[in-house]
Formats: structure tokens, sequence, C-alpha cells
């Protein structure tokens, strides 16, 4: 029996897109403007990278931090609810210490100080500037690889 695969394109192609999968980051989104939410899991899917859900205010982000536990949230400072994304951000630190990058139209002086208290990766301003988005992104290893 011959054990030896023969390198054709279509097997080195299989082979690299299940090595591009292997590295995939399961990314939740947390933003309350359904059009940048939409936008957001349109260019997080093209670069490769899997969107496991999105959430609107702090309640439904902790549901599905628990529920699908992502290798990072993209969070919007100004969200629906009690809470606002700097307050969920604090939340998930304590409790799942999951890395976050902020995405914001806050830029005043304290709401940064703030944000910056909750130690994350990132803080970009929008409009969302997509290279800078998928540079922050790219320093992020799947936890499963951490593990």
């Amino acid at each position: 029996m011959n054990n030896n695969i023969e390198l054709t394109p279509e097997v080195l192609l299989k082979n690299y897109q299940f090595k591009k999968h292997e590295m995939a980051l399961n990314i939740l989104v947390v933003e309350d403007e359904y059009i940048i939410q939409m936008y957001l899991r349109k260019i997080i899917a093209y670069w490769g990278h899997n969107v496991i859900g999105t959430a609107d205010q702090c309640e439904e982000c902790l549901l599905k931090v628990e529920k699908y536990d992502p290798d990072l949230i993209l969070m919007d400072i100004s969200i629906y609810g009690n809470k606002d994304g700097i307050e969920t951000a604090k939340i998930i630190n304590n409790k799942y210490k999951v890395p976050i990058i902020f995405i914001t139209a806050n830029s005043d002086q304290s709401t940064i100080t703030r944000a910056l208290d909750t130690n994350p990766i990132s803080i970009i301003n929008k409009p969302i500037n997509e290279d800078i988005l998928k540079n922050e992104i790219n320093k992020v290893m799947p936890r499963k690889q951490m593990a």
C-alpha cells in the first residue's frame, strides 16, 4: 500500500485552507448600531476570522461570552442598557479574561482614561480605519493555542 500523497494544487490549497482556519479567531462584536455590526461582520469574515455572535448591551454580551468563549471582543463604548462598554469590559476582565478592542466615537479624555483602566488591546476611533483594526486583531492569538 502506498501512503505517499501527491502534492497537487488541490491538496496544497486544502492544506492551506485548513491551516488558515486553525489560526482564525472567534470574535464577539458588541455594538449597538446595526449597520456597524454588519460592516464588522463582513470585514472580519473577509479577513478569515469568525464572528461568533453580536450583542448590543451588557447582559446579552455576558451571556454570549459565557456560551461561546470568544478569543476576542470588539466592544463599542456606548452600548444599550444600564452598563456601558467600559463597565462591561471590567466584568469580562474579572470573570473571563477575554482580550478587548474598544471601537468608539467617544474620544473625550475622561472616557479614554476610563477605557484604558480596563487594559484593552487597543482603542480605535470611529470611523473605523480597516488597516488599524486588522493590525490590532492580528495581535491576538486564539485562546485555544494559549491553553
